[in-house]
C-alpha cells in the first residue's frame, strides 16, 4: 500500500485535532451549564429555607389539577398543594383546566383556569396583604368577620368589605368587576366610588369605563361548590340582576361539562332573572346569553359526598387472638376533594354513642383498642367549609373479635366471595376463588370483591381472575394501592 493510502486510512480512523477541539468545547459548555444548574438549584433551595422565618400570608385550601407557585426572587416554579402556606411576594398561577382557592385572613380568593396573581404586603400596614390580578379571572368571598382585602387591577384598586362576594376579570380587553353580594369600594386615580350588590364596573384596555349589557349573577356564588350525598341530582337556583337590558330581553341559561359547551350541553331559555337546574357530580360550566352574546358566565363543582365503600375488614369476618388484642386496619375508598374522614366504631348498629370516633386524613386507620365482641363501623367524608351541603355515612359493616380457643386456630377468618364459573351451556356456582388449569375459562367475581388470603400477591390475584399475572396494576388502580408489596390477609379488594 502506498504512503498516501496509508495516510488516508489513518485520517479516516482517527479524528483530527479540529474535531477534538470541538468536542472539548462542547464538554466545557456542558460542564458550565451543569454548574449553573446546580448553582441555581442551591440558590432556590436557600430561598426556600429562608421562607421558614417569614409569616405566611394565607393557605391554599382547594386545588384541582396543576397549580404552581414561585416565591419572590425565586428562579423556579414549584407545585403547590392543599394546606400549603403562601407568602408575600408569591406568584401563583392556575394552568389550563386547573383551579385553586386560597384563604388570606378569612378572604377566599378562587383562581379560575389560566389565571396569574401576585400576593403583596401593603406597605405601612403590617400583616395586611393585597392581591394583584395580572391576568385571568378570580372570585373573592370576604368572610363575615373579615376586614376585606385589597385587589390591584392594572393600576386600579378594589377594597372588599365584610360579607362581600365579587367576580373579577383582567386581560388584554380590560377589566370587569361584578359584585354578587355586599359592597366594595373602587379606587382609580384618587377617585373613589362604591359598587353594591348586583352592579358591575367595566374598563377597556385604555382604562376608559364602558357601558355594556350584562347579567350579574347573585346566586350561585362564583366557583360555588356543592355536596351531593344521594343518588338524586342537586337542584341549584340561579338569580341575577339585569344590567343595561330592556324588560322584554329574555335570556338563555346554557350548561355544559366543557368550556366549548359541547359535552353534556343543555339550556333553559325565555328567562327573566331566575332559573333552576339540576346537576350530577362533576365540574360544570354555565353562561347567560342574549342573542348569542354572553352576558355572564361561571362554573360550579358538584362533589359526591356519599359514604365511601368500606373495603376492609371484610363484612362478617372474624379476628382471633391469643394474648394481645389484635390491631385492625380499617380501609375504605377515597372520595374526591375530601379533606379528611370520620370513622365511627360501636358495639351496636345505631352509633348513638360510638365507642370509637376518630378523624384521619388518609383512607385508612389502624385501631388496636377493640375488645372481644361484635363491632359495627362506618365512615363519612369531611369537606372544607366552602362546600355547600352535607355528607352522608357509608352503610355500616360488621366483624367479630374473639379469643382463640387453641394455638392452631385460624387468626383471620374471612367469608369467601361467591365465584361464578361460566361454562357452556350452564353456569356453576361455587365458593372460593377458582382457576381451572389449562383452560381459557375465566373466574369472574359476582360481587366483584375478593378477600386477600395468606400467601397472596397482586400478581397471583390477577392471574386468578384474569389469567394474567401482569394485570395486577388494574387491581392496584381500582383499590388505590400505591405499594403493591403492602397487602395483608383479610384485606378486601374490588376486582374491576
Amino acid at each position: 500500500m502506498s504512503d498516501n493510502a496509508s495516510n488516508a486510512a489513518g485520517q479516516s480512523r482517527y479524528p483530527t485535532s479540529r474535531f477534538r477541539f470541538i468536542d472539548g468545547l462542547v464538554l466545557l459548555v456542558f460542564i458550565f451549564f451543569a454548574f449553573l444548574g446546580l448553582y441555581l438549584f442551591q440558590q432556590d433551595l436557600m430561598r426556600t429555607f429562608d421562607m421558614r422565618d417569614v409569616e405566611p400570608a394565607g393557605t391554599l385550601i382547594v386545588r384541582d389539577n396543576i397549580v404552581q407557585r414561585r416565591h419572590e426572587d425565586r428562579l423556579l416554579w414549584d407545585r403547590i398543594f392543599v394546606t400549603s402556606p403562601v407568602y408575600p411576594g408569591d406568584v401563583i398561577r392556575a394552568a389550563d383546566l386547573s383551579f385553586a382557592t386560597i384563604d388570606i385572613d378569612s378572604n377566599e380568593i378562587s383562581l379560575n383556569q389560566n389565571t396569574l396573581i401576585r400576593i403583596q404586603s401593603i406597605m405601612g400596614d403590617a400583616g395586611k396583604f393585597q392581591v394583584e390580578l395580572q391576568e385571568g379571572n378570580i372570585s373573592v368571598a370576604s368572610g363575615e368577620n373579615s376586614s376585606g382585602i385589597m385587589l390591584n387591577l392594572k393600576g386600579s384598586q378594589v377594597q372588599t368589605m365584610s360579607g362581600s362576594v365579587l367576580n373579577v376579570s383582567s386581560g388584554a380587553e380590560g377589566v370587569s368587576v361584578q359584585v354578587n353580594e355586599g359592597t366594595v369600594e373602587f379606587f382609580k386615580e384618587g377617585k373613589q366610588r362604591e359598587i353594591s350588590q348586583g352592579m358591575m364596573f367595566v374598563m377597556d384596555s385604555m382604562g376608559v369605563e364602558k357601558v355594556v349589557p350584562a347579567a350579574v349573577v347573585r346566586q350561585p356564588a362564583p366557583n360555588a361548590r356543592y355536596l351531593k350525598n344521594a343518588d338524586e341530582n342537586v337542584f341549584i337556583n340561579f338569580l341575577w340582576n339585569r344590567v343595561n337590558l330592556s324588560s322584554g330581553d329574555l335570556l338563555k341559561l346554557e350548561i355544559a361539562e366543557d368550556l366549548n359547551f359541547l359535552r353534556g350541553y343543555r339550556f333553559i331559555d325565555d328567562l327573566e332573572n331566575t332559573a333552576q337546574a339540576d346537576f350530577d357530580a362533576g365540574n360544570w360550566y354555565w353562561k347567560l346569553t342574549f342573542e348569542n352574546e354572553t352576558l355572564g358566565s361561571g362554573q360550579l363543582t358538584v362533589v359526591d359526598s356519599s359514604g365511601p365503600l368500606l373495603t376492609s375488614p371484610a363484612p362478617d369476618s372474624v379476628f382471633r387472638y391469643h394474648e394481645e388484642l389484635p390491631q385492625i386496619r380499617f380501609q375504605w375508598t377515597e372520595k374526591r376533594n375530601a379533606s379528611n374522614y370520620i370513622i365511627e366504631i360501636n358495639d351496636t348498629d345505631n352509633f348513638f354513642l360510638p365507642r370509637v370516633k376518630k378523624r384521619t386524613t388518609a383512607a385508612s386507620i389502624l385501631v388496636s383498642e377493640l375488645e372481644p365482641g361484635t363491632w359495627y363501623w362506618r365512615v363519612t367524608p369531611v369537606f372544607t367549609s366552602n362546600y355547600l351541603g352535607d355528607s352522608s355515612y357509608s352503610n355500616a359493616s360488621s366483624f367479630k373479635i374473639e379469643k382463640a380457643d387453641s394455638p392452631a386456630a385460624q387468626l383471620i377468618e374471612v367469608p369467601q366471595p361467591v365465584i361464578a364459573i361460566k361454562t357452556d351451556p350452564v353456569t356453576v356456582i361455587k365458593s372460593g376463588a377458582i382457576k381451572i388449569p389449562g383452560s381459557s375459562q375465566r373466574a369472574e367475581a359476582a360481587a366483584r370483591q375478593y378477600a386477600v388470603q395468606a400467601g397472596d400477591t397482586l400478581g397471583r390475584i390477577a392471574d386468578r381472575f384474569y389469567g394474567d399475572s401482569l394485570a395486577w396494576n388494574r387491581i392496584a388502580a381500582a383499590n388505590n394501592i400505591t405499594n403493591p408489596d403492602l397487602i395483608y390477609p383479610g384485606q378486601m379488594f374490588n376486582i374491576p
